[in-house]
């Protein structure tokens, strides 16, 4: 295999994780009482419906 194939295949397994990652921190929420600061919007397409 040479280099270019194998970046591919790396950056598309890092795009679903972080797309995993992404679902479950846009649809929980904080239990702490201290500030936190609005989520993005961006985030909203995260989001379940």
């Amino acid at each position: 295999m040479d280099k270019k194939k194998i970046s591919k295949i790396v950056a598309g397994k890092v795009v679903k994780v972080l797309d995993v990652s992404l679902r479950a921190e846009a649809n929980t929420t904080s239990c702490i009482a201290m500030y936190q600061p609005k989520a993005p919007e961006s985030l909203s397409k995260f989001k379940r419906k």
